[in-house]
């Protein structure tokens, strides 16, 4: 036997030697709610953290993924069902990984449908007595997870909108028409609502259209006046009648609403 067999034999006892007895390579397992059927119920508001270092990702992450994440990686389940329709919103910001959010009404194995989801978080309104299913992962390719914090808490009051045209409109000698009415909103932004429409009139052979916008809006619960000034690229408006198509959008941070109201209008040229 040569010395350096020896040493090699030598080298292999004492390491034997020198590993704990019944020693052996532990296995990580996934964690429970890796797949939707472990998924952990939660409330609103409340916040998990979890280690997802260990989950792991397969080819329902991979078809639930219509907003193009560029991965799934190390998915973990959560479900909350909404007994009062105020929705759901899901912030996974507080994490140690870049985390993304899928958001499924019903069980995503069956008939679940995905309904809302984004990069740090999702949410949505649905009906009362809904159940979601909620998927966090990593949205890194080659990141599989860390430290994942989810807060889960209901959405703000949904938006709501009034709108009412006045049947009377006014025809200017410049062929512009002038639209009044009255519009209220809450819950929403008033720089990310408006009051918007068409005004159509026929006049001879010629079907004449212009638009109008109103912004912003004062989204106080108060009712408050609005008009507008109408004009078109292919025609002046005259007295007559007409018709106009409105609608009121209100839109708070989650979501937003609208209602259109359609006015037959009496058009009267201006100074009679």
């Amino acid at each position: 036997m040569s010395m350096k067999t020896r040493r090699f034999i030598v080298a292999a006892v004492a390491a034997l030697l020198l590993a704990p007895m019944g020693a052996s390579t532990a296995l990580a397992a996934p964690p429970a709610n890796d797949t939707p059927s472990g998924a952990i119920a939660v409330g609103v508001p409340s916040t998990v953290v979890q280690d997802t270092s260990d989950a792991t990702t397969d080819a329902l992450d991979a078809a639930l993924n219509l907003c193009g994440a560029p991965a799934t990686n190390g998915s973990v389940w959560f479900t909350y069902t909404d007994a009062t329709g105020e929705g759901l919103l899901v912030d996974v910001t507080g994490s140690d990984f870049s985390a993304g959010i899928f958001i499924v009404a019903g069980d995503p194995t069956t008939d679940g449908a995905l309904v809302a989801c984004g990069p740090g978080g999702a949410a949505v309104r649905g009906d009362a007595g809904t159940t979601y299913y909620v998927m966090a992962f990593s949205d890194t390719v080659g990141v599989i997870g860390g430290n994942l914090v989810a807060d889960f808490s209901a959405l703000p009051p949904a938006p709501e909108a009034t709108l009412t045209v006045e049947p009377r409109a006014t025809a200017y000698k410049d062929g512009s028409l002038l639209l009044r009415g009255t519009y209220s909103c809450t819950n929403a932004d008033g720089y990310s609502s408006d009051v918007e429409g068409t005004v159509t009139q026929t006049v001879g052979r010629t079907k004449i259209e212009g638009f109008f916008f109103v912004y912003p809006l004062e989204c106080d619960g108060d009712v408050h006046p609005w008009e507008a000034i109408v004009t078109s690229s292919n025609g002046l408006f005259a007295g007559g009648k007409a018709i106009s198509v409105a609608v009121v959008i209100a839109c708070g941070v989650f979501d937003c609403t609208g209602t259109e109201v359609v006015q037959k209008l009496q058009v009267t040229r201006a100074g009679r």
